[in-house]
């Protein structure tokens, strides 16, 4: 009876000792944490409604946690860390945890308090002396935003279903870039996304998953703030107001990187699909009196690294408007079912001598009737942005130029061009070509201010000067030569070539 009663002792005593090791280790733990944050986080207000730590399980909870700052505010429903290493803490104060799982994350940046931060944190940067490994991150339900501190409006805004990370890792080297973490692997879904481009546009998304090495945007828009009318008040200069639908947006094979504060985007393929463009701009504003920069120059001058080897567009359809006279209304050019490929588009090596010309193809519907091919290249790198354009155009109607003519020029054409064919070589100051070009009985009528009566006489003196006698000739101009208006876009400067060699043809 002794024996069995020592026995029974023996076994209560170790049991309320192991009681007491998991009862005070664990309060143990849940100080070092509460201390551990606190020391951390000593510029901001961290609050929280409950702190749970377990020895045996090596977990802990934070509930309806709180981070403030200046610049930020965090909040979350639950957070839980599974599978700490409470040996490495110890023995060499980093931080190792199995998995992080943060249930409903609502994270505010106030974009007006950033400003004059940032070498702030690169001194805390080079302090810090722990690393943090998190083998499992996921995010369930969580939330982004960027806004001004007094405003409503916010700047950018994604609800994010879930985030996914692995091998997350945070050292004195990682905080020392623009991203402050490394990690393995990503996969993300969002179920929407905005983001203010500017003054006259907002930005949506309807989806954004990101699998592997694919990002995926489903139903891209860039919506104007302001009707037609409203739109010309709100601008100080020409403007053009832009309405575009990208329902389907992917990139394959994509990668990014955020190295010495440079960000680098890279894509084996991206496919636009199923997309329209539609793009107004009214005349009759003060015009924009800034130099225009050619595409190759924008790519090469952009703020971040880009390397996009493959670009294939899909069912495009795009419309141009341009407003001259409110009598008249607005004139109209249209690209339909567009399909189009591009190659090379990229501002990394520039230096190298191998650097990879931009390639352009494309085939459409010019004003929804005529068969229109297109192929562009140009040098990213060239200083002078040198390009060369060629294409040909079958079988426009006088009915579709009249669409842009009749509003937009006060001119309406009879008869219809059988083929166009040109090809202008240049850079960003002149550029020469050739084109050939057959028509039939064409003829011009010079309307009068209303854009409907004709004006006889301006109309006869404009056709002594067009040329029919060989209506069913190929007509051929070499040497066509242009200077580039440094105020205006490219088109405007593939337009001024066209129509110099339409005229020469005509006259």
């Amino acid at each position: 009876m002794k024996k069995r009663f020592k026995i029974v002792l023996g076994v209560s005593s170790v049991l309320l000792m192991f009681l007491a090791i998991i009862i005070g280790g664990n309060l143990f733990i849940e100080h070092k944490i509460k201390t551990l944050l606190e020391e951390s986080l000593k510029k901001a207000t961290f609050n929280y409604k409950d702190l749970n730590a377990s020895m045996l399980s090596r977990s802990v909870s934070l509930n309806k946690a709180v981070y403030r700052d200046e610049e930020v505010i965090i909040t979350a429903r639950e957070v839980r860390i599974e599978g700490v290493d409470i040996l490495e803490y110890l023995s060499n104060k980093n931080v190792e945890v199995t998995s992080l799982e943060i249930i409903k994350p609502e994270v505010t940046i106030f974009t007006d308090a950033i400003s004059g931060k940032e070498e702030d944190s690169l001194e805390e940067g080079r302090s810090v002396k722990q690393q943090l490994l998190i083998k499992s991150l996921k995010i369930v339900d969580g939330s982004f935003k960027m806004t001004k501190e007094n405003s409503l409006k916010e700047q950018f805004f994604s609800r994010i279903t879930s985030l996914e990370m692995s091998g997350v890792s945070v050292d004195r080297k990682s905080l020392k870039t623009g991203l402050p973490f490394d990690y393995e692997s990503l996969q993300l879904v969002s179920d929407s996304l905005f983001f203010n481009l500017n003054e006259e546009h907002d930005l949506f998304v309807e989806k954004i998953e990101m699998q592997g090495d694919s990002l995926n945007f489903g139903k891209l828009r860039i919506k104007p703030l302001y009707s037609k009318q409203e739109f010309q008040q709100q601008i100080p200069y020409e403007k053009d107001r832009f309405n575009l639908i990208l329902n389907e947006f992917t990139f394959h094979s994509f990668n990014w990187n955020l190295k010495n504060d440079s960000l680098s985007l890279l894509s084996d393929k991206l496919v636009i699909e199923d997309s329209d463009i539609k793009i107004y701009r009214d005349k009759r504003i003060e015009d924009d009196t800034r130099r225009k920069p050619m595409y190759s120059k924008m790519i090469r001058e952009l703020p971040f690294k880009l390397k996009l080897d493959t670009v294939k567009v899909r069912n495009l359809n795009v419309e141009y408007e341009e407003l001259v006279s409110a009598k008249r209304g607005a004139g109209k050019v249209s690209f339909k079912n567009l399909d189009g490929s591009i190659y090379n588009i990229t501002n990394m090596g520039m230096d190298a001598n191998d650097f990879p010309e931009t390639v352009i193809d494309v085939k459409t519907q010019f004003m929804g009737e005529a068969n229109l091919t297109v192929n562009w290249n140009f040098d990213i790198s060239s200083a002078v942005d040198a390009f060369a354009i060629s294409g040909q155009l079958d079988n426009i109607s006088s009915e579709g130029i009249n669409k842009f003519l009749q509003p937009a020029l006060n001119v309406k054409a009879q008869g219809g061009i059988n083929n166009m064919r040109f090809n202008f070589a240049g850079d960003n100051k002149s550029a020469t070509g050739d084109m050939k070009l057959i028509y039939n009985d064409f003829k011009v009528e010079v309307l009068r201010e209303d854009g409907k009566e004709k004006n006889k006489l301006l109309s006869a003196l404009a056709n002594l000067i067009v040329n029919n006698k060989a209506t069913s000739a190929e007509k051929e101009q070499r040497d066509i030569k242009t200077q580039r208006d440094q105020t205006r876009s490219f088109w405007n400067y593939l337009w001024k070539n066209i129509r110099n060699g339409a005229l020469k043809s005509f006259i």
